[in-house]
This record gives structure tokens, C-alpha cells and sequence, in this order.
């Protein structure tokens, strides 16, 4: 399980994080092709399956500051998420949007290709928005994973959950191929016969979709999504515990 904050930094591989280095421009500027799955992190909210109300106000406030956290549980209160899974998709939600686990997806991917663009014209940003693609791991039943983190590897590679796809998500996943090909050799995603893929610095970026639904979308549509204007207008830090010890320490069952 991951602990801790990533990535490592100060190292010859990566001498400085890559926060500082894009904000100070020590980036090979080159053009970039960023993303991130809509629900990256829900599989890894499972430790919080049965968790109560109670729990999960525990949980964020073991988590966050004490004012950060009264925002929090007020912008995703328990009640607004599914049962049976109620507490997993509760604290999946701000974890999402926030990337606060682990940097991964939600708004702080969107502030980063923001910075990149700025300096790189040739700067394109996705998300890959299958609501059911197929994923290699076990997961309860009826548990909703959504998109989560790699589930669109499989859409790019061939991999045992591409045997698992629709006519649609081959589709998908025939399209996807041109994109990434089309970037590799032309450092331009857009190719014919598929929809206009424009940079990040037109205001816009691809939602990928099952069949022939891909579009580019305004970025303001992605920072409603994650909820961004929240996100940008607080300060936050990253999780520092693995999931399982947060839901042993707000009391959560393990089984």
C-alpha cells in the first residue's frame, strides 16, 4: 500500500519535485499529453465500505484541519452518496476532487496542465469518462467503480480486461490508439475521422466516452465536475496513511 507523500524528490532521477520544477520553468519544454480516469481513487475506498456517518466525519477530520474539514463535510455530506456503499463513495468524493490522495487525478491534474500550458502551447489534457469499464479487480457486489486508476490501460494495450469490452469500448479503445499514436508522432492528438482534439490553452480538453461520444469540453465543465473552485479556494495537504489504517483509526469494521 502507499504511504507517504509522492514522488520522491532530490534524487538524481528527479532532483527537484515536480511541482517547484514547473512553477519555476526547470521543465524540458516539450509537448505534453496529461489525464487522469474520472474516479481514480474509489477502489482504494473500499476499507471504508461499512463506515457510518460518524466514522466518515471522523475519517476527514483525522485528515484535514479542523476548519478545512467543517468545509468539507459541509461541500460532501454523507447523506449525499449511495447505500450500500455509502461511506466508500462519501470519502472517495473530496479524495477524487482534491487529489489529495496521492496527487492523483481531480483538480489538481487540471492546475498542473494550466502551468504547462502556459509555457507549452502544445499542451493537451483528457479524462477518460467510460462510467463501466472493465478492471481487473474484485470488488464487492454491486459496488460502483466507475473509472478508476488504470482502468483505461486496457484501452491502449491489449490486456485481459480488453477481452471484456463492448462494441463501444472498442470502439473507444480503436480511438484512443489514434489519439495516443497520432501525439506520438505528430505531438498532436488530433487525426482524422475522430473528433478535434484542441490544446489545453484553447480552454478546452477531450472527454473520453464509449462509441463515438468523444468530445472536447470547456475546462470549466471539468472544474465543475471535481468541484475546483472549492478545491483552488482552500489550503489542503496530501493523505499521509494508507486507506486501511485511516478506517482503523476513525473506527471503521474491517469486515
Amino acid at each position: 500500500m502507499l504511504t507517504g507523500i509522492l514522488p520522491v524528490s532530490g534524487v538524481p532521477e528527479l532532483p527537484l519535485p515536480p511541482s517547484v520544477a514547473v512553477r519555476t520553468g526547470r521543465i524540458h519544454n516539450v509537448p505534453l499529453l496529461i489525464g487522469s480516469t474520472r474516479d481514480e481513487v474509489r477502489q482504494w475506498a473500499l476499507p471504508f465500505a461499512q463506515a457510518t456517518r460518524e466514522q466518515y466525519e471522523r475519517a476527514v477530520r483525522l485528515e484535514f484541519d479542523p476548519r478545512t474539514a467543517d468545509t468539507v463535510l459541509a461541500h460532501y455530506p454523507y447523506s449525499a452518496y449511495d447505500r450500500p456503499y455509502v461511506g466508500t463513495y462519501a470519502i472517495s468524493a473530496p479524495w477524487n476532487d482534491s487529489s489529495v490522495f496521492y496527487g492523483l487525478g481531480g483538480c489538481e491534474y487540471q492546475n498542473l496542465t494550466a502551468r504547462f500550458a502556459a509555457r507549452q502551447p502544445r499542451t493537451y489534457f483528457y479524462q477518460f469518462d467510460d462510467p463501466h469499464p472493465p478492471t481487473l479487480a474484485t470488488t464487492p457486489p454491486g459496488f460502483d467503480s466507475r473509472a478508476p486508476h488504470a482502468s483505461e490501460l486496457g484501452y491502449l494495450w491489449p490486456m485481459k480486461t480488453s477481452e471484456s469490452q463492448t462494441p463501444e469500448q472498442r470502439q473507444l479503445s480503436t480511438a484512443m490508439v489514434g489519439y495516443w499514436g497520432a501525439f506520438v508522432k505528430l505531438a498532436n492528438p488530433t487525426t482524422a475521422g475522430l473528433a478535434a482534439w484542441p490544446s489545453y490553452g484553447s480552454g478546452k480538453y477531450m472527454s473520453l466516452l464509449p462509441g463515438d461520444d468523444s468530445q472536447a469540453l470547456k475546462s470549466w465543465v471539468y472544474a465543475d465536475r471535481h468541484q475546483c473552485g472549492f478545491w483552488n479556494s482552500i489550503d489542503y495537504g496530501r493523505l499521509t496513511t494508507d486507506p486501511d489504517r485511516l478506517a482503523a483509526q476513525a473506527g471503521v469494521p474491517t469486515s
